[in-house]
């Protein structure tokens, strides 16, 4: 049983065979698990991109399709780009 030691920073190492188990890599984050027999079990907190579906939703919001995204997109860059190009007129010099 892999087994590891708490500092007095209340910091541990997880040992490897641990981490290769769980699929851990260096900035993942992890899961302490209470179950009812009292033990601790760790668990890796790796998301699918689906499961973030909704996490920015907001009560009274309607959804908005990847198709109306490109095109509100791309009409705010024509319309910067319009802007740009757009030569504004000289001031007349005093003498």
């Amino acid at each position: 049983m892999p087994r590891a030691k708490l500092t007095s920073k209340g910091q541990t190492t997880i040992p490897m065979v641990v981490r290769e188990r769980l699929g851990l890599r260096q900035g993942d984050a992890i899961d302490f698990v209470f179950l009812e027999d009292g033990s601790i079990g760790v668990r890796s907190v790796k998301r699918d991109l689906l499961s973030l579906e909704g996490l920015l939703a907001r009560p009274g919001t309607r959804t908005v399709s990847l198709e109306e995204m490109d095109a509100a997109i791309a009409g705010t860059a024509v319309k910067r780009h319009r802007r740009s190009t757009v030569r504004k007129p000289r001031r007349a010099r005093r003498s």
